[in-house]
């Protein structure tokens, strides 16, 4: 409530303007408001004409000082035709003529200042009978629309608070977003209670004070009213001590509540005290008593100012040193090794440079600043409008994108990029690269609004021409180019992001159930890579062409180094392109059994330019593609189990097959049955060999699990054929010889019986 109680104070100080001893009212006088009016000089009257008219008094102060700046300009020029020496002048001569300038311009600057302040003396000796008339006759309607604007101002500021305090509120840290819509909100509340409070006193000033007219005083007061309104809402968006967390600048409440009862001191101090008392003194006592009360107003508000820049600066430095001492103490504790916490450390560290540097700059900065304007104000006010009502607004402007561009800055590494929980869901891996993409995007916002609020404050002193250069042809193309520029880099990085994730998202080993192939990761890789460096490489042209830069010299630098590289390795090229066809045509994945360059194993590895075996031996072989002339792959559709069984030529072969169809039946059986596709396709007697008669028959199974079967099914065979006794012969050879090569038996037996023994004969 204390802010509110300067209109107050105000008004009591203008009541007490005519309060004299001699001031009584003229028997006989109307009670209406009335004009003192000059007695008889026509030069008079038309001199006060001009001074109550606004626009006629800014054209006569602006024609007077003209002709003191052409008498100035003339006597300067005439100057060397009258002395003796024509000659340039010395250094050291212009070096005392700029002191003795300055000295005279301090001296009589301060005597202007004193004379102005002593001025508040003839207060008593300026006031006649019409002026205490008018000022009895308005003083207590002025206050009666003071008191009222005032309490309607505070009670619905006070409302409309407590229901954006109850809309909004949160717990934890707010997102960038809802503190921007918070920030709005607060603002808007506090537009419509001024709104209010100015309607209901225009009002009153109409209908209840001034029967159907608005008195000058009143229409004074008003516009201070709406001004230092504007200014408090403006003020209200940057700190906000009720509710320190919805404002712009992230300080505490403690430095808050200072710096906003300053600001609104200030902004009421010149509000009421230059566009309303001064001008209320001018018309109620005099001239000189208008300038004593401006200088007085003026000289306060620099007082205030000069202290409350000490004061707040100490409790905002003892802040800021906390912060960095906490954030040191967590990232000494938590430490990264990878490449993206380096960056983030190195982006932390310069932002920490850049606002410690700024917390020890902008004290100076403010104090330079209520300096200047305090000497314009009092040394030629003419120029305040000008040169500091617009440069301040310029400058409020540019502390306000200061305050957003060092916000983004602090919270650079703790800002995420929200998502809907549809894209979440359908793209997991785009919030984490968008996540990483925020943090530089709003350095680079930070350092592009701090460019943006340096040209502000260059323009709004007269530094440098920023506006008329912006203006102009070549300031605007080339701000049209930065940010089409801009708008390109930001358009890749988004797509590339989007389909990056999209991509990581298809290369996840569990993706709805199923397990992605080797020849998808594979060519979803290699999508990846060469969309990486397509749209990269596109998208730095297209910028850089943007920006006004002849990119025909980068394409044809890059079409030649990438001519000599191909001519390089043309072997390497030939495989990758080897293996794009490849993988295009699925001839190979991982886990399959193939047979390449005369190899045959397991695949265990591919990639684009070779693939990777391991064979029965378990030795690991690395085929280059550019070897590869034929691709034998055993794991496609299905396989077959080929088994040639051998029986002696004895055996009947109608019962050999049926022991092999009987070998079948058992097989289905086992644990291998599973895999079976079909029936046994029964192929005959397909060789007579030397020791055997060869039967074949197949079976068709699944991909890869022909080989075990296989093996369980001639285990089965043998176990059937050594229970029907069919021989599975083994290699023998059967030696005939000619008729009476040899002895028979019988006679060899006769010869080789013993002598003494009787025949049978």
């Amino acid at each position: 409530m204390k802010h509110y109680l300067l209109p107050i104070l105000f008004a009591a100080f203008v009541m007490a303007l005519p309060i004299p001893a001699s001031a009584q009212i003229v028997p006989g006088q109307q009670g209406t408001t009335t004009e003192a009016t000059p007695s008889g000089d026509p030069a008079i009257e038309s001199l006060l004409t001009i001074l109550k008219d606004d626009t006629k008094r800014a054209a006569l102060i602006e024609q007077l000082e003209k002709s003191q700046t052409g008498s100035a300009t003339a006597s300067r020029s005439a100057a060397p035709e009258e002395g003796q020496d024509q000659s340039a002048p010395t250094v050291a001569r212009q070096v005392a003529d700029l002191t003795k300038s300055g000295v005279e311009d301090i001296y009589n600057t301060a005597i202007g200042v004193w004379r102005d302040f002593s001025g508040i003396s003839s207060v008593a000796t300026a006031l006649n009978d019409d002026k205490r008339q008018r000022i009895y006759e308005n003083a207590p309607h002025l206050l009666g629309t003071i008191v009222t604007t005032t309490l309607l101002l505070w009670i619905f500021t006070r409302l409309f608070s407590r229901i954006a305090q109850r809309l909004f509120a949160f717990s934890g840290r707010p997102s960038l977003l809802r503190s921007v819509a918070t920030v709005t909100l607060n603002a808007l509340t506090d537009i419509v209670a001024l709104a209010i409070a100015y309607a209901v006193g225009s009002a009153l000033a109409i209908s209840v004070f001034g029967n159907g007219q608005v008195a000058v005083e009143q229409s004074l007061y008003l516009n201070a009213f709406v001004i230092a309104g504007i200014v408090r809402i403006l003020i209200r968006i940057f700190v906000l001590p009720d509710r320190p967390e919805q404002a712009v600048f992230n300080f505490s409440a403690t430095a808050q509540r200072a710096i906003y009862r300053r600001l609104v001191l200030i902004n009421g101090l010149l509000a009421y005290g230059v566009t309303a008392a001064t001008p209320i003194a001018n018309i109620w006592i005099s001239f000189v008593a208008g300038r004593s009360v401006r200088v007085i107003v003026v000289t306060a508000a620099a007082i205030v100012a000069l202290f409350g820049i000490r004061h707040v600066a100490g409790l905002i430095n003892e802040e800021y040193r906390a912060k960095v001492d906490a954030k040191r103490r967590e990232t000494s504790e938590v430490t990264g090794d990878d490449l993206g916490s380096a960056v983030e450390e190195l982006g932390d560290n310069a932002t920490e440079s850049v606002l410690t540097v700024w917390h020890r700059l902008w004290p100076w900065l403010a104090a330079a600043y209520v300096l200047f304007a305090y000497l314009i104000a009092i040394a030629q006010p003419s120029l305040m409008t000008d040169l500091i009502g617009t440069a301040t607004f310029k400058t409020v402007i540019a502390g306000g994108i200061l305050a957003l561009a060092f916000r983004f800055m602090q919270r650079a590494s703790a800002t995420g990029m929200p998502l809907p929980p549809g894209i979440r869901k359908a793209l997991p891996e785009l919030k984490s690269r968008l996540d990483g993409f925020v943090p530089i995007a709003l350095r680079f916002l930070s350092i592009a609004l701090v460019a943006v609020a340096a040209g502000f404050l260059i323009d709004a002193w007269h530094v440098i021409n920023v506006s008329g250069w912006i203006s102009s042809p070549i300031g605007t193309d080339l701000l049209w180019r930065i940010v089409s520029a801009l708008l390109i880099v930001s358009i890749v990085l988004l797509v590339w992001a989007v389909i990056s994730s999209w991509i990581d998202h298809r290369l996840t080993l569990d993706l709805e159930g199923r397990n992605v192939s080797a020849r998808s990761r594979t060519l979803l890789s290699l999508f990846r890579n060469a969309f990486t460096v397509a749209i990269f490489v596109f998208g730095a042209m297209t910028a850089l062409s943007q920006l006004g830069i002849d990119i025909a010299p980068l394409l044809a630098g890059a079409g030649v180094i990438g001519l000599a590289i191909g001519f390089g390795s043309q072997k390497l090229v030939q495989d990758i392109i080897t293996g794009i066809f490849i993988q295009l045509d699925n001839a190979i994945n991982e886990g399959d059994v193939v047979t390449v360059g005369g190899i045959t194993g397991s695949v265990e590895k591919l990639t684009i330019r070779s693939v990777g075996l391991r064979d029965i031996d378990g030795t690991y072989h690395i085929v280059p593609f550019s070897s590869v002339d034929t691709v034998s792959n055993f794991m496609r559709k299905f396989a077959y189990h080929v088994a040639v069984v051998g029986v002696a030529y004895k055996e009947k072969v109608p019962k050999v097959k049926a022991a092999m169809e009987e070998a079948f039946q058992r097989l289905k059986q086992t644990e291998h049955g599973q895999w079976i596709i079909g029936d046994l396709e029964m192929h005959g007697v397909v060789q007579l060999a030397d020791s055997s008669v060869n039967v074949r028959a197949r079976i068709k199974t699944r991909p890869g699990k022909q080989w075990a079967l296989g093996r369980e099914f001639t285990e089965i065979i043998k176990e059937v054929f050594d229970e029907q006794g069919i021989e599975i012969p083994f290699p023998h050879r059967q030696m005939v010889y000619p008729p009476g090569m040899l002895e028979s038996p019988h006679v060899v037996a006769q010869k080789d019986a013993p002598k003494d023994q009787p025949s049978e004969d």
